[in-house]
């Protein structure tokens, strides 16, 4: 029989908190899911709309590493039109490096989704 594994997608979507704590309370939740046993936590890339509370999730992936120690990190894509190519390829292999659980990051174009 097979294992079965869990994980968490996230976008981080805006609600009636101040935006700190949104980020906090999403971290907690985080840390639970870790202590929980997931496999995984994906963060998706949005800018504007209510769901774009995480316009750059390597810097919410990188306070994610402070809460947690087993659970699998990653970006779900990066909009790479908006990113200096160098400069990303070098931010994901410091994260990489750092967390030693770094999930694949797949690029993607603006409105792809």
């Amino acid at each position: 029989m097979s294992e079965v594994s869990f994980g968490v997608f996230d976008w981080i979507d805006r609600g009636t908190q101040p935006l700190s704590q949104l980020y906090e309370d999403r971290l907690q939740l985080l840390a639970a899911a870790d202590e929980a046993g997931f496999f995984c936590y994906d963060l998706a890339e949005h800018h504007a709309p209510p769901l774009g509370m995480a316009p750059s999730p390597a810097l919410f992936l990188t306070a994610a590493t402070q809460r947690t120690r087993r659970i699998r990190l990653g970006p779900l894509v990066y909009l790479l039109p908006l990113y200096d190519p160098l400069r990303l390829i070098e931010e994901v292999a410091m994260l990489r490096c750092l967390t030693k659980r770094w999930r694949s990051c797949w690029p993607a174009s603006p409105g792809s989704d």
